[in-house]
């Protein structure tokens, strides 16, 4: 191996320990977001959740009239539509949602799952402009 291949490859060797790192500090600062589970009925807050302090799975109920219902099941991190007698049930297809801004509606209850809370992935600044950033709040 001639010396010009040895700087090559630590040069290489350095660019991959230094990628590993950025992708360990972005992960970290992932998993530190606020979520909070906002449940709206008609536009109206029934229920907040703080996702990040939930210890064990559990399910409740929102019952509409005599017989219309949405299952809601929480679990650490993330919350989801679980049983409906919806027509359709598109909001149990829609499956969990565990990040700042994503939502699961119910059109026929008018039910809305949302989870707000600021994604620390963003800055407080936007970079193109020098103002605040609203986004993900």
């Amino acid at each position: 191996m001639k010396k010009g291949d040895k700087i090559i490859a630590l040069i290489i060797s350095m660019l991959i320990v230094i990628s590993l790192i950025g992708i360990y500090v972005y992960k970290s600062r992932l998993d530190d977001s606020t979520k909070i589970a906002v449940i709206k009925e008609n536009g109206k807050i029934i229920r907040t959740i703080d996702l990040n302090k939930v210890q064990d799975t559990y399910e409740f109920t929102v019952r509409y009239g005599k017989s219309g219902f949405n299952k809601i099941k929480v679990e650490k991190g993330k919350i989801r539509i679980s049983d409906s007698n919806s027509p359709r049930k598109i909001g149990m297809k829609m499956g969990w949602i565990s990040k700042p801004g994503e939502n699961v509606v119910c059109v026929p209850y008018k039910l809305m799952v949302k989870i707000e809370g600021r994604d620390p992935r963003l800055n407080d600044v936007d970079a193109i402009s020098g103002q605040p950033a609203d986004i993900g709040r």
